[in-house]
């Protein structure tokens, strides 16, 4: 078993890999600006970089922890999610 932090880790090395070779450069604005779409097949499944924010959409997934402490997933969206990190998609978070 494992929680998101550490497969963040794991998958982030690889997407910095893929936009360094579509970047073709270690340069990091040229990685930054080689970044948006760049993907992933996570053990979680597909994971892409988000060129607007560079998070990454990821696929969200509820578990139910077992007696023998393995995870059933009983719900999830299904598809990666967009991010949204600033929370500009809540009419409660204008104001802010």
């Amino acid at each position: 078993m494992t929680d998101d932090p550490i497969e963040a880790g794991y998958f982030g090395v690889y997407l910095w890999k893929a936009a360094v070779e579509k970047a073709k450069s270690f340069d990091v604005a040229a990685v930054t600006a080689a970044a948006d779409g760049v993907t992933y097949a996570a053990p979680e499944g597909e994971v892409k970089i988000d060129g607007a924010n560079h998070h990454t959409w990821k696929t969200a997934r509820i578990g139910k922890i077992r007696p023998d402490g393995l995870i059933d997933e009983v719900g999830g969206s299904g598809k990666p999610i967009e991010p949204d990190p600033y929370l500009k998609k809540y009419a409660w978070a204008k104001g802010l």
